[in-house]
């Protein structure tokens, strides 16, 4: 069985009005917009042109990922043409919904509407662009509904370091790797190889505490070299975690690739010659048994941690009768005892995590605040009299 775990769904109709779809959502906008800054460029893709290039490519099922929407009323509208699309081929295509978190219980209602209707997950969630902390408490609950539904939650990840490219956010790996810490039964797929966070997992008590986590390999042409980044993965983590992802309908293989298609990368996942059990569960079993079509998921060999490990304090159940210790995370103090926070500030310890890389240009960030292509250039006019 070959299933593709993290597609999108962007038709040429987008392409007849794409300012006014960047209005409507300016992040993904942005991203799907044609720009000389850009390192990719996007594929486009009726549903039945989707299909077509899964039998050419041989492959079973997609996984069609719900695009990070930054209005609920969006998310709303685009879990509808997902269903739609899954009800047209149901052994071709399974659907995973889209939320806006801060939307509270409407968005937990539409999450709940979606998988009662056949959805068999959450993702690609960009919380970066969504405007939203993995600490604020809508996003909690939204991780805490996904553990009740029993449903795996696909979010998206990059690396840290490297040339920019849109879409590349600015969250710190340590934030995937605290909530992951924080909710240990959560199913959780970080797509893009993780943002390289499996190379981590070459730590004993790493590898124990992302005992849950799979890294789908969407994209990751566009960033690491094909067989360097699956021979280094092989040699970390158990295969078991890694699931086949295209990026489709994205041009992730531009040597080679002028138009929407599955082939390119698969054919180069095919020359490296994997063992055809690791080979098999890679491209497909893998997903199979996380989303119930075989047998149940394969436990991954745990490790456990090497002793002596320090213990940091980052979470309280009670502050009476506790008093502050030098083992207490910073940002767990200042959050608690906010009086704290004037001595930080006296001798410049941060206590909030929140920096802005220097790589980032000023159209990703004020789309990721809201602002659509109208509202930005109306910043940089402001910016531009600012400085005449």
């Amino acid at each position: 069985m070959r299933i593709d775990f993290h597609i999108h769904y962007t038709p040429p109709s987008i392409l007849d009005d794409l300012e006014g779809f960047a209005e409507k959502e300016p992040y993904w906008g942005l991203l799907v917009t044609p720009d000389p800054v850009n390192h990719t460029e996007q594929g486009w893709a009726t549903p039945e042109r989707m299909i077509d290039d899964m039998d050419k490519a041989g492959i079973d099922r997609v996984v069609l990922l719900g695009e990070g929407q930054t209005r609920h009323e969006n998310a709303v509208e685009r879990n509808d043409i997902g269903l739609d699309i899954m009800r047209r081929w149901p052994n071709r295509v399974v659907t995973f919904a889209t939320i806006q978190p801060k939307a509270g219980q409407k968005a937990l209602d539409e999450l709940k509407r979606c998988v009662d209707a056949g959805m068999s997950g959450l993702g690609e969630i960009g919380h970066y662009s969504g405007g939203y902390r993995f600490d604020e408490p809508e996003f909690l609950r939204m991780v805490e509904t996904c553990i009740t539904m029993d449903i795996p939650l696909l979010l998206h990840c990059n690396e840290e370091v490297g040339h920019f490219y849109l879409g590349k956010s600015t969250v710190p790996l340590r934030h995937y790797y605290r909530l992951i810490c924080q909710y240990p039964e959560l199913k959780l797929i970080l797509a893009h190889w993780g943002g390289g966070l499996f190379f981590y997992e070459i730590m004993p008590e790493v590898r124990k505490n992302l005992k849950n986590v799979y890294y789908d390999t969407a994209g990751g042409h566009l960033v690491y070299p094909t067989e360097a980044v699956f021979r280094a993965a092989l040699n970390i983590i158990d295969h078991k975690k890694i699931l086949y992802g295209s990026d489709y309908p994205l041009l992730i293989c531009p040597e080679t690739q002028h138009e929407p298609d599955f082939l390119p990368f698969i054919q180069e996942i095919d020359n490296l010659g994997l063992d055809t059990d690791v080979y098999q569960n890679i491209m497909g079993n893998n997903a199979a048994r996380l989303l119930g079509l075989i047998d149940p998921p394969v436990k991954v060999q745990e490790i456990l941690p090497q002793k002596g490990e320090d213990t940091i304090i980052t979470k309280l159940t009670s502050k009476e009768g506790v008093s502050i210790s030098q083992f207490m995370a910073v940002s767990l103090v200042a959050e608690t005892w906010p009086q704290t926070r004037s001595v930080f500030d006296k001798y410049g310890i941060p206590y909030r995590d929140s920096t802005v890389p220097f790589w980032e240009p000023i159209a990703q960030a004020a789309a990721a605040h809201g602002f659509g292509p109208s509202q930005r250039n109306r910043i940089m006019e402001e910016l531009n009299e600012a400085i005449s």
